[in-house]
């Protein structure tokens, strides 16, 4: 997948209309100890569903000439192409040039259960195919910020000065945050096989400490978390909310300190809130 032709799509669909991306988005610092947060703020995600109106679609919700059997994504016109078990779509709503999503194709794999090889085998060829370097993640279950059933990893250029930069030089102390994360970093050659085994590795670490927070849980889903990926390492983190409140979600970006909001209320609420404390009681609070 060429990256110039995945920016052409993207930018045309923008120009279209059918696709939300502000060029003029704002990118707000708040420092909070020793953490520095950075809120994206953009109009694009003005019209996003929050966790209050993303309720699982029905079948009524969209036609069905635009999704799936089984999903409730409308992707007719949003796609870019297809590989072994996934297809690829441009996000509707964006806040990076180009904001991509990948699905499985089969629409009835759901947003709560672990991933296998052959996702995050896909994911890989997306992220060593881009010129630039691109982190893909996953937002597994409601807890863990996801606002679909129809089971899609997300991937978009890497923000810099995330919480996670320390993972990109060896020599880097690790950044203190206030949650439970397990992150490791690759060596050698990387292969879907490596990846089903770190991230198994580092899901059994997350659901230890955050298994308690899986009442009502559907069947098959697993423990609710983040996994965010890129070339040189893979970070799983338990969740146990979806968001501060039902107005302010947080995907598995916005637990390494991106967070992305359409107002700045939603930047006020998070530093009225505490945003060390709020990230730590969205995720799971690292024992002191």
């Amino acid at each position: 997948m060429e990256e110039s032709l995945v920016l052409s799509k993207f930018d045309n669909l923008v120009q279209s209309g059918l696709v939300l991306y502000d060029d003029k988005q704002q990118i707000i610092e708040h420092i909070d100890g020793h953490l520095k947060f950075q809120f994206v703020l953009t109009s694009a995600l003005a019209k996003k569903p929050t966790l209050t109106t993303a309720q699982p679609q029905s079948e009524a919700d969209t036609p069905k000439s635009e999704k799936r059997e089984g999903s409730d994504i409308s992707t007719t016109g949003f796609e870019l192409g297809a590989l072994d078990s996934h297809f690829l779509i441009v996000n509707k709503f964006c806040f990076a040039r180009p904001h991509l999503m990948l699905l499985t194709s089969d629409g009835y794999k759901r947003q709560y259960e672990a991933l296998n090889e052959a996702d995050l085998g896909s994911m890989w060829q997306i992220l060593v195919s881009m010129e630039r370097d691109y982190v893909g993640f996953y937002n597994c279950g409601q807890n863990g910020g996801c606002s679909r059933l129809h089971k899609h990893m997300q991937l978009m250029p890497m923000p810099s000065n995330s919480f996670a930069a320390f993972l990109d030089a060896p020599n880097e102390p690790e950044t203190k945050v206030p949650l439970e994360w397990f992150y490791r970093r690759f060596e050698g050659e990387v292969t879907p096989a490596t990846l089903i085994g770190a991230y198994k590795d580092l899901l059994e670490e997350a659901t230890k400490v955050g298994g308690d927070y899986m009442a009502s849980a559907p069947p098959g889903a697993v423990c609710p978390h983040n996994i965010i990926l890129t070339k040189r390492w893979m970070i799983v983190l338990p969740r146990r909310q979806g968001g501060i409140n039902k107005e302010a979600g947080v995907n598995s970006l916005g637990m390494i300190g991106i967070i992305a909001v359409a107002t700045t209320k939603e930047i006020d609420n998070w530093v009225r809130l505490g945003l060390t404390e709020s990230l730590a009681e969205v995720g799971v609070p690292k024992a002191i």
